[in-house]
């Protein structure tokens, strides 16, 4: 653990999920970490990651509308790297999360800086998820330390001849939980972390989702307004009534099953 740890913002109390990967990552890739970074925040779990382009930039861009995130640094808090996550550390902050580091105030973005934080992205979290990763990368550091914290370690397999997949389904041989879809990932999580956040403070059951979707379904859209809830928790209970059996979701249009 590090000595000391510069934070702007606030660190969330709640159990906290990494999500990393490549920067070089696909529109694939950016599409799952989008989707991942939303729904784990907007369960209640906030989201660590470090802020980089591609996977990690897209997981805790998805969280600033719907829960909390925390960013951890290869530089001084005052020194967002890349630059043009500026804004997204800002809307971070702003939202409820943090922005740390172990560097001071006005230390570079060096690139021997950048391997050691990710150490504190798994020390920070409850589980880490592996999105898309190369065999070589920060991302597979980052998988190493969350075994030897004893963390729960989530990987998305992807094609056996993409550069950017072979981390992830060396994860999976080796024995990291496989993501099947988004439900699966949120359905693991709360196997291994207890039940989200968030869903332990509903008091709406499934049954009262089920009953709004009605007989011929609806958009994601329009449930907000009929649970009087916001977005957020509805995610939430979209997920564990999907998971139940309850209902599916199919380009965000809701149907009874």
């Amino acid at each position: 653990a590090p000595d000391v740890l510069f934070v702007r913002g606030t660190i969330p109390s709640s159990p906290m999920v990494a999500v990393v990967g490549t920067r070089r990552c696909t529109t694939y890739g950016t599409r799952v970490a989008t989707a991942a970074g939303r729904a784990i925040a907007a369960a209640g779990w906030p989201v660590v990651s470090g802020l980089a382009r591609g996977i990690d930039g897209a997981a805790q861009r998805a969280t600033v509308a719907v829960g909390q995130s925390v960013s951890v640094l290869g530089s001084g808090i005052d020194r967002i790297y890349p630059s043009e996550h500026d804004r997204l550390a800002d809307d971070i902050v702003q939202s409820g999360g943090a922005v740390v580091s172990e560097y001071p105030p006005g230390i570079r973005p060096d690139a021997w800086r950048f391997p050691p934080r990710n150490r504190i992205i798994s020390g920070l979290s409850e589980a880490v998820v592996v999105i898309e990763a190369p065999v070589k990368g920060g991302s597979l550091i980052t998988a190493a330390h969350a075994l030897e914290h004893g963390r729960p370690l989530f990987a998305v397999p992807g094609d056996i001849d993409r550069e950017t997949s072979r981390g992830c389904n060396l994860l999976v041989r080796d024995g990291a939980f496989p993501v099947l879809d988004i439900d699966d990932l949120m359905t693991g999580l709360s196997f291994c972390l207890g039940p989200p956040p968030r869903a332990q403070h509903t008091s709406v059951s499934t049954h009262v989702v089920y009953e709004a979707v009605g007989a011929t379904g609806c958009h994601l859209d329009e449930l907000p307004s009929r649970l009087a809830l916001p977005p957020s928790e509805v995610l939430v209970l979209i997920s564990h009534a999907e998971a139940g059996g309850h209902v599916t979701v199919e380009q965000g249009y809701v149907m009874r099953r």
